[in-house]
């Protein structure tokens, strides 16, 4: 029970991690537009532009947009390292459920906080594109969201039977 508990959690955690690697615009293959702004910045701006045919103005607009939300969740993702790390270095060989849990409901809240910080970013992009260009970039991200749920089964099904 308790490890399908922690395997349960786990899975969510990882979830949800998943959904925050794409929370925003698509941007092809592999991609989304929310998967971190700001490590990865000047390459999606650069792909929005080609891909949504961002004009001068908007590319600014969002480069200022992106800065933003970078600095609002540079520090979340710190605090979600840092939780895992101190977790990871209380581990012994008991299992502790209310640790599990307490490490857990911190992690979650992050998330959560990340992700109400990249839709808030979407948001504010999506104010400044063109009625085509949401209608381009909704295509593109349903595009993507295809594309990673066949990635998906197709690794799920390689997985041994004793993993599922």
């Amino acid at each position: 029970m308790k490890k399908k508990f922690f395997l349960g959690v786990t899975a969510i955690i990882l979830v949800v991690a998943a959904g925050l690697a794409g929370t925003v615009l698509a941007q092809g293959p592999g991609r989304e537009f929310g998967h971190g702004f700001g490590r990865h910045g000047g390459w999606m701006l650069r792909h929005m532009t080609k891909e949504l045919n961002l004009t001068a103005d908007q590319q600014t607009q969002i480069k200022s947009i992106m800065q933003a939300e970078r600095s609002k969740t540079q520090p979340l993702m710190q605090q979600l390292r840092q939780n895992e790390q101190a977790q990871n270095a209380t581990i012994t060989g008991n299992f502790d459920e209310e640790q599990a849990r307490t490490f857990a409901g911190k992690q979650t809240q992050i998330m959560s906080d990340l992700i109400v910080e990249r839709q808030r970013a979407k948001s504010q992009i999506y104010a400044v594109l063109t009625p085509e260009q949401r209608q381009k970039a909704q295509q593109l991200m349903q595009e993507h969201q295809q594309k990673r749920q066949q990635w998906m089964q197709k690794h799920s099904q390689q997985q041994p039977q004793s993993q599922q």
